[in-house]
């Protein structure tokens, strides 16, 4: 079980501010905040290559939190500045080539899809779209008859930014093992959210952001690759940090994840990132996951029993993403009235979800996402003042 009072007064702002933005950034956790604070007055204390010294097992502690939370190797991980770095990294890694087929959903992430358009005007690879079926849930048996020979990749957004549906991840990196393709997973949303096994999820490679669920920095992230699909992977662009440099003609590649990384990182950010995820396995990521799926049922229930309001997810497996309208009004009204009200919650417009939305014809819904430190009293204030509107 989780002591929600205890997590809660490690959270200063709950005192007078709810928050149900935590799909965008959530509230750090206390223990990240402190590390990384520490860690840059050592900097400006004694120096920044001498503080990276002093600090030499906080900062390789990174990869075993990360390898824990998803029940990975630390050799399978590797930091970056975010998610989309991570996921570009890998994505433009792979050796595709003309006529080469991606195979992915509409439900996936504007900036996924821009990488798509990218390599098929580069290098003349074709993207294939799987749509929902009648009630937007994605059909794994269209995925299943979708793949070919020309199949090289299949990518997936876990949890999308605009919608509260739980895509059947596990269920396509079954497909994709029986077809030998590799698994992009992108886990922006649902690493912190949900209790994430990639033995079990069956994913190639898997995209993490630190500012979201996990409760950690912006500006941090991380990207894990199967061990056994490392050795084909030659990164789009190296670095002296990611390769052992032999001569003035020969280098090694890492043999770990770590190829794909650069000498200059935010060290403070990879040790916060680090903190977060280790917070978040010490509490359980089962009771989170339970957690959070139990106040997004509650929060869509009272939004449509007690405000009026349209809920838009889509999907029977549903996470803490609720997005809903109010008839008659602009989401960024509502946005406005609970901001007024110390209650954070956004929009979702543009690029992001620009796919599903042209799909279902809608322009911008507003977005209220739930974390396991929230309360039912938090979700009755702002359901009260959607009520009134």
């Amino acid at each position: 079980m989780i002591d929600l009072d205890k997590v809660r007064a490690d959270i200063p702002a709950t005192k007078n501010l709810i928050h149900f933005n935590n799909a965008g950034a959530s509230l750090m956790a206390a223990p990240a905040y402190r590390s990384m604070l520490a860690y840059q007055q050592s900097e400006q204390e004694i120096g920044g290559y001498e503080t990276a010294e002093k600090y030499a097992e906080e900062v390789a502690a990174f990869y075993s939190h990360a390898a824990s939370l998803i029940r990975a190797k630390p050799q399978e991980i590797a930091f970056f500045d975010g998610s989309t770095r991570a996921w570009q990294t890998f994505f433009y890694s792979l050796a595709l080539k003309p006529g080469d087929r991606i195979l992915t959903s509409y439900l996936d992430y504007g900036s996924n899809y821009v990488g798509y358009i990218d390599r098929a005007k580069r290098d003349g690879i074709e993207i294939d779209v799987i749509e929902g079926d009648s009630q937007g849930v994605l059909d794994v048996t269209a995925f299943e008859r979708a793949i070919t020979d020309r199949t090289a990749l299949i990518s997936l957004s876990h949890i999308p930014t605009a919608n509260g549906i739980i895509n059947p991840a596990a269920q396509i990196g079954r497909l994709a093992k029986q077809a030998d393709i590799p698994f992009l997973l992108d886990a922006c949303q649902s690493a912190g959210q949900l209790d994430l096994d990639v033995t079990e999820l069956g994913c190639t490679a898997l995209s993490a952001a630190g500012r979201k669920y996990l409760r950690g920095p912006r500006g941090s992230g991380f990207l894990y690759v199967d061990q056994d699909f490392l050795s084909q992977m030659q990164p789009v662009m190296l670095d002296q940090h990611g390769v052992n440099l032999l001569g003035p003609k020969q280098f090694e590649i890492d043999r770990t994840a770590r190829r794909f990384e650069n000498f200059e990182v935010s060290f403070a950010s990879r040790i916060g990132l680090g903190e977060a995820m280790h917070y978040a396995t010490r509490i359980g990521t089962n009771h989170i996951e339970n957690r959070i799926t139990e106040l997004g049922k509650y929060c869509r229930e009272s939004l449509q029993d007690n405000a009026g309001a349209e809920i838009q997810d889509l999907g029977p497996h549903r996470g803490g993403i609720v997005m809903f309208s109010k008839p008659g009004r602009d989401p960024r009204e509502i946005r406005a009235l609970l901001s007024q009200n110390n209650i954070n919650i956004w929009i979702s417009a543009g690029s992001g979800s620009l796919i599903e939305f042209q799909k279902r014809g809608i322009e911008s819904l507003a977005r209220a996402s739930v974390h396991y430190f929230n309360t039912h009293e938090e979700i009755d204030r702002m359901v009260s003042l959607v009520a009134k509107m």
